[in-house]
Parts: structure tokens; sequence; C-alpha cells
């Protein structure tokens, strides 16, 4: 590519013989009930890519007035990737608000996007467990679903991190952002198809966060639907064998009472004690 003497040629020989581009400086973000990454500047596509996509590498803020070019329509959508192919992280910080309506605003389609995300290259990073984790409490069948299989293909390619997704999760239900009657419903999809160590190593964060809600004078507003969270965890913690502890889940099964949530928990208690397995 050198050889040919072209600027063009020039720039092709460097990318080549370059080391893999690292990721930009990233910071979460809190934007009313949602959360958000921000990005800091790409120097290498700024410098490097034509002049029509440097604005890909100008900083990715919270409060901007667009998160993606404006040609990013759902028309091309299963070619945003391939904008910034190997560099997926990149495209999940500017579609994780997008992808955040179909949980908080309870739009249609956004998710669609999730599975391609997952079959992508580059990094799965926080950004890109983000949009999985809105995926998860979307109103839509459809759009969770497409965060299943995109949960499900991280997970065969060894690029999901379970405590990140987890934590991620449980941080959105006490926000607000995701509903646990949604979570329970699209990890039980996961669950039937066989991923109970899977799906059991992402509840077993996300209820630690949620359990320990429990512990106060006040009752938390998703306490009501935390039984169908504890269901399913129980019921992938009996099929995979899963043993431990877990924090807050002594307390909230030595409780009082038979509704679903001290039920479910003390479930969940005995076949984390006894290695139940179905």
């Amino acid at each position: 590519a050198e050889a040919l003497g072209t600027a063009e040629g020039t720039r092709l020989a460097r990318w080549l013989t370059s080391e893999s581009p690292a990721l930009p400086l990233s910071r979460r973000r809190t934007a009313g009930a949602r959360v958000v990454v921000e990005l800091g500047e790409l120097l290498d596509v700024q410098e490097d890519f034509p002049a029509e996509f440097r604005a890909l590498g100008k900083p990715v803020t919270t409060y901007g007035d667009r998160w993606h070019c404006y040609h990013w329509t759902q028309d091309v959508q299963p070619h945003w990737l391939a904008i910034l192919p190997e560099r997926r992280e990149l495209v999940a910080a500017r579609l994780v608000r997008d992808v955040s309506a179909v949980a908080v605003d309870d739009t249609r389609g956004a998710a669609a996007v999730l599975p391609l995300l997952a079959e992508s290259g580059g990094v799965a990073g926080q950004a890109t467990h983000l949009c999985v984790a809105y995926g998860l409490g979307a109103r839509h069948p459809e759009d969770r679903l497409a965060a299943v299989d995109a949960l499900l293909v991280l997970a065969a390619r060894g690029q999901l991190d379970a405590a990140r997704l987890g934590a991620d999760l449980g941080e959105l239900v006490r926000n607000g952002a995701v509903k646990p009657s949604r979570l329970a419903e699209s990890v039980r999809t996961g669950a039937a198809t066989g991923a109970n160590a899977t799906i059991w190593g992402i509840l077993r964060h996300t209820l630690t966060a949620l359990l320990a809600d429990l512990d106060g004078d006040a009752k938390p507003a998703h306490a009501r639907a935390l039984g169908d969270l504890l269901t399913v965890a129980a019921e992938c913690a009996e099929r995979s064998g899963a043993r431990g502890e877990l924090p807050h889940l002594a307390q909230t099964a030595a409780r009082g009472g038979s509704s679903r949530l001290i039920t479910q928990a003390r479930r969940l208690r005995s076949a984390l004690v006894e290695g139940v397995a179905a």
C-alpha cells in the first residue's frame, strides 16, 4: 500500500501496521432516570477519516442536541455497526439513549439493533452492556426478545460481563428506568433456552442491590415486583446447582409472612445452601 506513493496508500499502510486503537476516555452520567455514557474525542478518527466521517470523532455528551449522525435513520439501522467496524463500543455509546427509550418511554423498535451490536467486533464495554440492560426492560416483547438474543450471543462469545450487566440492571431498576416485572419476563425467556447459569450470574448482582433496599424502613417502589425476579433466580439456582451466599437474602428470607417475595427468597436461600440441581 505504501509503495503506491499516494496519500491514501500511505494512510492505509499506517493503519495496517498500527496498534489497535484505544477507546476514548468514557464516564457514566445520570440524566433523570437514565444512565448514559459520555465519550471523549477520537483523534485518529478526526485525523484519518474522510471529512464526511470526522464528526464520529467528536465527544459524545449527555446533554448535547444529538448523539449520532442525523443520517442514522431506522431504514439504515442494520448498517450502523459497519460505520465503525470492530469498534462496537463507540457505536453503542451513540445508541444508548435511543435504546433506553424502549424501557423509559415505552417506545417500540429501537432495541432491534441489539443482536447486531452483540455480533459486532471490538470491546463490549459499559455502553454495550447498558444497551442490553435497557432492552431487557423494554415495554414491548419483540424488543425484550432482541435484548435476550444479544445477551445470549455475548455469553456464547465469552464477551458477557455478568457482574457489569447485573449491576447495571440493579441501578436502572432502582432509578425507575427498568420495571422489574419486565426484566423478570426477559430473564425467564433467557433461562428457558438453558442458560440458567448465565442468568443466575447476572441476577445475583442485580438482587444484591435490590435486596439491600429492603433493609431500610421505607419500602422501595420495586419491592412489589421483586418476587418475580426472585422466582426466576431460584429456578436458575436450582437448575444450575449454584451455591454460596447472596448479600441481604438471609434477612429477607427471615421476615415473617407468606408473600411471594418472602416465599421465593426462602426458596432461593434453600437452593444456594443445599445446592439443589433440578
